[in-house]
């Protein structure tokens, strides 16, 4: 079993330890991907959709179709998630693709846009949505420990789409 994380060790650094429990490999995009113990660090800037692909290419040569991937791209890359996805696309075996966007994928005031427009067939794509929280008069932004915690309940319960902490109401956001 083969699991991706892209952006593994910061926010997502204790759902990237969680999976290294239930995977035999995890691969991890990240610039400290080295600094996790018992995955296999991708070292490669997923800004350039060609170094990209191909050390997504190598990782399924050297372990396997990947079966669950775990993103957050930064919009400074827009097209690092259909890399990823048409990568996934390649084995033909089935793979869970969670996309962990921020709160302002919620945004009431904008129109909704599409997350990725392409999906291989095999491809089954999912929303993980970073909202907040709202303690009494106050909110405030999620934790690692919490925002972790949440896409692993996404992941486990297959959530098409998935809110971590609340979006609503949209005013109260920090």
């Amino acid at each position: 079993m083969h699991a991706l994380v892209v952006g593994g060790t910061g926010m997502l650094r204790e759902a990237t330890l969680a999976l290294t429990r239930s995977f035999t490999t995890v691969s991890v995009v990240a610039r400290r991907a080295d600094t996790l113990p018992g995955i296999n660090p991708l070292s490669v800037d997923y800004r350039d959709s060609a170094a990209l692909a191909a050390a997504l290419r190598r990782a399924v040569e050297q372990h396997g179709a990947i079966q669950l991937a775990i993103c957050w791209i930064h919009s400074t890359a827009p097209a690092a998630l259909p890399t990823v996805a048409a990568e996934l696309g390649r084995s033909g075996e089935p793979c869970r693709l969670f996309h962990v966007r921020g709160s302002a994928a919620a945004d009431p005031t904008r129109l909704p846009r599409p997350a990725l427009e392409e999906i291989p067939p095999n491809v089954s794509y999912r929303q993980v949505i970073l909202g907040f929280q709202i303690e009494g008069d106050r909110s405030r932004w999620l934790t690692h420990a919490e925002i972790s915690q949440g896409v692993l309940k996404a992941v486990q319960e297959d959530a098409e789409y998935h809110v971590v902490g609340v979006v609503r109401p949209w005013d109260r956001r920090p």
